[in-house]
C-alpha cells in the first residue's frame, strides 16, 4: 500500500473501538493526517486527548475528509469472522507502527502498569452485553458461564454493564479494575479513560476471550500487538443465529 500526500482530515465515528480502528486504517494509508474528532457524543463523550498524549496537527484548508467508519480497513475486521493469523504481514506491520505511536495519557499508562503488576498472569475475559441497543435483549449470561467454568488460573473481567459483573462475581473469583464511575460509562472523561485501561489491561493477557462481533475484545487483541491468544464467545442468542 502506497501512501498518498493529499492533506486527509480523519472524522472518526461511533465508539471507542471503531474510532481508533478509523484512525489507524487512516494513518496507515495516507500522510499529512490531521484530526477532527467529535466529543459530544454519548458512545465518546470527551476529547482525543483526554485519552492520548499524541498530537494531531491542525486541519490545514479544504482538507479531503475521510468521514465516520466506513473507511475501516476490512483487515482491522478481524471481529466479523476475519482470521487473525492470516493477516498480510507488510499491513500488519503498518498498523502496529501506527498503534505504538498513539501514547496513552499519564493515568491511563500508570494504572494499567500499576494493575499489571498485581495480576502477573491473567486471562482476559470481556463481556459485551451490547447494553443499550436492541441486540442486548439476545445477551445470556449462561453462555458466559460456559466459558469461565473451563478457564483455570486469574481471570481479569471487563464489562460493559455493572448488573452482569455483580452477577458473575457472585459465581466466580474474577478480578475487575476499579471503576470512578460505573462499568462502560461513556459519558464522561473518567469512565472513558476507564474504559481504556481495561483495554490495554486486557491486551496484557496471555488469552483473551472476546464477546463475538464486538470490537471492544477486537481493538484490546490489537493493543496488544496482536501477541495474545483469542477466543470467540458466543453470547447473544438470536433465532437463526447458531449459538
Amino acid at each position: 500500500m502506497t501512501k498518498m500526500k493529499q492533506n486527509i482530515e480523519c472524522v472518526p465515528f461511533g465508539g471507542i473501538s471503531n474510532r481508533l480502528k478509523c484512525i489507524i486504517s487512516v494513518i496507515a494509508e495516507y500522510e499529512n493526517v490531521s484530526l477532527n474528532w467529535d466529543s459530544h457524543t454519548w458512545q465518546a463523550n470527551c476529547e482525543f486527548n483526554d485519552l492520548f498524549k499524541t498530537v494531531f496537527p491542525v486541519t490545514k484548508a479544504n482538507p479531503v475528509n475521510i468521514k465516520s467508519c466506513l473507511f475501516i480497513h476490512p483487515y482491522m475486521n478481524t471481529q466479523d469472522g476475519q482470521n487473525k493469523n492470516l493477516l498480510p504481514l507488510d499491513l500488519k506491520e503498518k498498523y502496529l507502527k501506527v498503534i505504538k505511536s498513539i501514547v496513552p495519557v499519564d493515568y491511563i499508562t500508570d494504572t494499567v502498569n500499576t494493575e499489571y503488576a498485581k495480576l502477573g498472569n491473567y486471562t482476559t475475559v470481556t463481556v459485551r452485553t451490547f447494553k443499550g441497543i436492541s441486540w442486548y435483549s439476545h445477551f445470556k449470561i449462561k453462555n458466559v458461564f460456559k466459558f469461565l467454568d473451563k478457564i483455570e488460573g486469574k481471570i481479569l473481567l471487563t464489562c460493559d454493564d455493572d448488573e452482569i459483573v455483580n452477577i458473575i462475581k457472585d459465581k466466580y473469583d474474577v478480578y475487575t479494575t476499579p471503576k470512578r464511575t460505573s462499568f462502560g460509562d461513556s459519558h464522561s472523561i473518567e469512565g472513558m479513560q476507564d474504559i481504556l485501561i481495561d483495554q490495554y489491561l486486557g491486551s496484557k493477557a496471555k488469552h483473551i476471550y472476546g464477546t463475538q462481533l464486538s470490537t471492544f475484545p477486537e481493538i484490546m487483541w490489537w493493543l496488544g500487538l496482536c501477541k495474545a491468544k483469542y477466543t470467540d464467545m458466543v453470547l447473544h442468542e438470536k433465532p437463526g443465529f447458531n449459538c
